[in-house]
Formats: C-alpha cells, sequence, structure tokens
C-alpha cells in the first residue's frame, strides 16, 4: 500500500509533505508525492496560455524536486509524480482510483489559523468522493523532533458506539506500533450555567457522562479485531486503554485541557450524510477546527456494510 501526498506548488507550507514523511515512516508504507498542474483547455491552448501552463509545470517540478530532497533514502519507497488535471481534487482522486493507496496526506487550507487544522476543498472532495482515511496536517506544520507517529488518539462520543471508530483507531495505532488514547471533550459554556447548577452537581453529571463514555469504550474494544502479522485469524485489541477528558466552556479551552505532544496523531470520525458518504458532525467539526495535532478522518462504518 502506499500514502499519496497531495503537493500544493508554490505554497511555502511543508505540512503536507512533513505529514506524509511521518506516516510513511510509522507505517513502513511507501510513499507517492504528487504535484497536480492544470490540463490545457481547449487541447490547443493559445500562446499566452501555453507560458501559463508552462509556468505551472515549472513550479511542479521545483516542488517535487524539493520533496525528493526532503524525504531522502529513510523511507521504503519515495516516488513523484506530475500529473495534469482539471483540479487538484480530480487528480488525486484518479491517482487513488489507479494506484492501492492506504492514506492521503494533506495540508490545512491556507486560510486556517496557524497551528490549527482547517479542511479545505480538496479534502472535502476527496472525502465525499473516495471512503479511505484522509489525514491533514495543522497549518505550518513541524513534525518536531519524533519523526513519526509516537501515539494515536481517537475523538469519542456517545454517537460512536456504532460506528467501528474505536475498533479502526485500533488498528491504525496497531499498523503504527503506537498506543491508543481515548480522548473525551466535555464544553460547558458558562453562560449556561450561571445560576442553574451548583458547580458540584454540575462535576457529578460530567463524572456520570464519563462512566457512560467508559462502558461504551470498554465495549467497542472488546469487539476490536484486526489482522496481525504472520497469523491467519484475528486478534483482538488491547481492552485496557488511556482514556482522557478534555473540559473547558469553548471546545479550544477543550482541547487545550488534553495534553498533546510531537508525533501526537488525533482520530476523528465522519458520517454518512443522506445525499453524500461524507459528512461532519458539528461536534467534530469544532475539534477538527481546535485541534493542535494533524487529524486523520476515519468514514464510520455501521454494521449492515
Amino acid at each position: 500500500m502506499t500514502i499519496l501526498i497531495g503537493l500544493a506548488p508554490g505554497q511555502k507550507d511543508d505540512a503536507a509533505l512533513r505529514l506524509g514523511s511521518m506516516l510513511g515512516r510509522s507505517t513502513g508504507e511507501d510513499v507517492l508525492v504528487v504535484a497536480v498542474v492544470p490540463a490545457p483547455w481547449p487541447p490547443n491552448p493559445y500562446q499566452a496560455d501555453k507560458e501559463y501552463l508552462a509556468y505551472q509545470e515549472a513550479r511542479a517540478d521545483k516542488a517535487l524536486a524539493r520533496a525528493r530532497a526532503y524525504l531522502g533514502t529513510d523511507l521504503s519507497g519515495v516516488e513523484a509524480l506530475l500529473l495534469r488535471a482539471e483540479s487538484v481534487a480530480a487528480g488525486l482522486l484518479q491517482v487513488i482510483k489507479e494506484r492501492e493507496v492506504s492514506s492521503v496526506a494533506l495540508g490545512s487550507s491556507s486560510t486556517g489559523v496557524l497551528g490549527r487544522v482547517m479542511l479545505g476543498g480538496v479534502a472535502e472532495r476527496i472525502l465525499h468522493t473516495a471512503e479511505l482515511p484522509v489525514v491533514v496536517a495543522p497549518r505550518a506544520f513541524h513534525e518536531g523532533r519524533a519523526g513519526q507517529v509516537r501515539q494515536v488518539s481517537v475523538a469519542f462520543g456517545r454517537a460512536d458506539h456504532d460506528g467501528g471508530l474505536v475498533a479502526r483507531a485500533a488498528a491504525a495505532a496497531q499498523a503504527m506500533s503506537t498506543p491508543l488514547r481515548v480522548v473525551c471533550f466535555a464544553v460547558r459554556p458558562m453562560a449556561e450555567f450561571v445560576g442553574a447548577m451548583e458547580p458540584s452537581n454540575e462535576q457529578l453529571v460530567v463524572e456520570e457522562w464519563m462512566k457512560r463514555l467508559e462502558d461504551d469504550i470498554a465495549a467497542a474494544l472488546e469487539a476490536a479485531t484486526y489482522p496481525t502479522e504472520g497469523s491467519d485469524g484475528r486478534t483482538a485489541a488491547a481492552t485496557r486503554v488511556e482514556t482522557v477528558l478534555g473540559q473547558g466552556s469553548s471546545w479550544s479551552e477543550a482541547l487545550n485541557d488534553v495534553s498533546w505532544s510531537d508525533g501526537d496523531l488525533l482520530v476523528v470520525g465522519t458520517s454518512h450524510g443522506p445525499l453524500s458518504r461524507f459528512f461532519l458532525g458539528s461536534h467534530a467539526a469544532k475539534i477538527i477546527r481546535n485541534s493542535p495535532v494533524p487529524v486523520m478522518l476515519l468514514p464510520r462504518r455501521h454494521e449492515h456494510e
């Protein structure tokens, strides 16, 4: 299998490249770096259009050369490809169709906040079309000293017990030889509770909510199985993982209440919408926007699928 890295020629942010290389070191998979340039239209463009296309290709060639130099020789296999397509998303989807791609590594939208994750149009188009993990780096992402994934955290809520999210996160953690951590978030806007509930009673509500979540997590882990190397059977996932709670009066505070380190990867589940394969619940969207670490988006799978 191959990790697909989508480059954006001309952008100075090498977040996708850094993220893809970190994933490659963690899984031992090959890495394919793709830069997409506009396809000529009409087929015989005017001279001015030819000059523009040549300029775009030169920028893409330069970006791919920089990518090859950055990736070096410490990965299983590295391939660089310049592709002509009607759009970046269309080009990457073409590669996904033709190759055995395990995941797609992308950078955040240039309109996002530095150090946080913001889904761009390319990420959303791939998530709408292809049912495979899409991993998005925060803007200006640097992998730090870790060099590879050191911990996989999965964002879990009451809606996740039937989506296979914990099982798939456990499989991802095993593939990267990292521990799995389950993170839950309790966001309680202060205005809603002023004069409405005593702090001690509020804490009891949170504790009861966490107990129910922990029961769901234990059940999900008990049912989580995945193939193990060198085995014809299936092995149950580890049933003892760290569970942490982030609390705050906003989603930003709740995520900052959890400790994050270099090499952390946050798994968030997506849902099936009525007209699309990809749908983000309001909580998932807020978690993504406030994440200080790369986010792996996994389509939830339901029991009938």
